[in-house]
């Protein structure tokens, strides 16, 4: 009896010592104090793990108990232990903000550096949540100010910079924080299919300026520029902070940014200056081509604002881009302006918008204003309506009187009325398609198998064709009054009337041919009362 007795309380003790385990882990989970204190006396195990391996210290620094934090530690718990997910205590105090409970688990031997799987540490946390108390206290305790996460390659002060902290970044560069330090930078490496083409994708390498630039932190830029940080710092696709401010409408942070010095002539992978930009995002749509809205800038200055700063700092006016740019408002890479690609100027991006003060003051300041594109567009026929159509992704909410005032303009400063385009839209010449693509004859046929001339005849279009193709009838009048020579014909003989009427066949992916009729009347109508000299010369013969 007496073994069988002893056998019955061995159990029992073990039995409590379980409960007690188990009451100070759900206690701890809890937030209650009381009864995790009281499982503490009673012996329960302070590193008890939960089945995801995480212990009553962790839960306390989670629930911001300092109390209980220093209790479990007096008691032996380990302050550098970690669940399955890599969180530790001290971790969990930095993302509650508990300043007392970093200070007790620092106190207690928690290591300052500790970082979880994917390196981030206790002090990168802090640094986006600007609790300057907190941050103070890790670096007194060791952290590493220049410490790195291995996904992005990010510190905290490009964490402060993202999150708009600029007491945080004084603080990290007063301890020693590289202003200039770059994140990863990640070349994707394409999958399954190549194309030639660059792929629009985020590669990183951004520094603590551009973060500030992003977010439009100009208190943020202030803190950088004072610690030494390079205003001119480029992504891996060469924007700048000031072209980033630009991307982001934070035109404050633009003018901060061209004051303080910055290049203002220095160009991105797509060429895009910064007066590029500043023309670009004056006119802005409400609501871009895909679901993301574009929010008009609260800031106290404005895109007009930013251009004629830059032209006062000596802003080539006249800087053409490299390549078709990416918009944010068309998935992925696809699609895109095909007017606004190489060669493309700020007067031509301003004039397609119908951004009739724009166009003026890059003309005051010098602005050719029939510098043509690549592709052989010159500014009033990118307003008059050229390539106007479904991939349009910039100038989609310009107004009918502004495009006719920054006709007027154009035409005041001597745009050439009746230029022509000189190239195929892709970049080839009339001539050298017609060598390489023998397929394609002059003429193709609509679908009641009518002979109508090809679209490949883009070569020598005007801006009249332009309007006359899509159907804006305002234009077209004003055109003709201003000159527009109505019996203009493009490489396969298509006059404005030929596309007003729907004579001419778009290729694959390209909206199907449109007559307007109504242009169409009014374009007869002045062709009858201007016939064309020839017609002129016999009708007063004898006369």
């Amino acid at each position: 009896m007496t073994a069988r007795y002893a056998v019955l309380a061995l159990a029992l003790f073990g039995a409590a010592g379980a409960a007690a385990e188990q009451t100070l882990l759900e206690a701890a989970e809890a937030g209650n104090r009381r009864a995790a204190l009281a499982a503490i006396e009673a012996g329960g195990d302070v590193d008890a793990r939960a089945p995801d391996g995480t212990t009553p210290l962790i839960w306390a620094a989670y629930n911001g108990d300092a109390e209980l934090v220093e209790r479990l530690l007096a008691a032996g718990a380990d302050p550098d232990a970690q669940n399955e997910f890599g969180t530790s205590a001290l971790t969990e105090a930095a993302i509650g903000g508990y300043t007392d409970v970093i200070a007790a688990l620092l106190k207690g031997g928690a290591t300052a550096d500790l970082a979880n799987p994917e390196g981030e540490t206790p002090l990168m946390v802090v640094a986006r949540t600007g609790n300057v108390e907190a941050a103070t206290l890790l670096l007194d305790a060791g952290a590493d100010v220049n410490a790195i996460e291995l996904w992005g390659g990010q510190s905290a002060l490009m964490w402060a910079a993202a999150q708009q902290q600029p007491e945080m970044i004084k603080l990290l560069i007063s301890r020693g924080a590289d202003v200039n330090a770059r994140g990863a930078v990640r070349n994707w490496e394409r999958k399954v299919i190549r194309e030639p083409r660059p792929k629009d994708m985020n590669q990183g390498g951004f520094t603590p300026l551009l973060y500030a630039a992003r977010e439009g932190c100009i208190e943020c830029a202030r803190e950088l520029v004072a610690g030494g940080a390079d205003l001119d710092l480029p992504d891996p696709h060469r924007v700048t902070p000031l072209v980033m401010a630009l991307l982001n409408l934070h035109f404050d942070l633009a003018v901060y940014l061209i004051e303080a010095g910055a290049d203002v002539d220095k160009w991105d992978l797509y060429g895009r200056t910064p007066l590029y930009m500043a023309a670009d995002t004056s006119t802005l749509p409400v609501m871009g081509n895909g679901n993301m809205v574009v929010l008009p800038s609260m800031d106290k200055h404005t895109a007009l604002d930013v251009a004629r700063l830059l032209l006062e700092k000596g802003a080539n006016v006249n800087a053409q881009l490299k390549r078709r740019p990416p918009y944010r408002n068309v998935p992925q890479d696809r699609g895109g302006d095909s007017i606004l690609s190489q060669g493309a100027t700020p007067l031509l991006r301003a004039a397609r918008a119908g951004d009739t003060p724009m166009v003026e003051l890059l003309l005051e300041h010098g602005a050719l204003v029939d510098l043509p594109s690549n592709q052989g567009v010159t500014p009033l026929m990118a307003a008059a309506g050229v390539e106007y159509g479904l991939r349009v992704t910039r100038g989609r909410n310009r107004t009918e009187e502004g495009v006719l005032s920054t006709m007027r303009a154009l035409l005041d400063a001597g745009a050439d009325i009746n230029a022509r385009m000189l190239v195929e839209p892709r970049g080839e010449s009339a001539a050298h398609l017609l060598v390489i693509e023998q397929r394609l004859s002059d003429y193709s046929y609509d679908y009641r198998g009518r002979q109508v001339p090809s679209v490949r005849a883009k070569p020598h279009r005007t801006a009249l064709h332009g309007a006359a193709m899509k159907g804006f009838t305002p234009f077209v009048r004003f055109l003709v009054e201003n000159g527009a020579d109505l019996y203009a014909r493009d490489a396969n003989g298509a006059t404005a009337l030929d596309l007003a009427e729907g004579n001419y066949n778009e290729p694959f992916l390209r909206q199907a041919a449109e007559p307007h009729p109504e242009t169409a009347a009014l374009l007869k109508e002045l062709m009858a009362a201007n016939p064309p000299p020839a017609q002129l010369s016999s009708a007063t013969a004898g006369r």
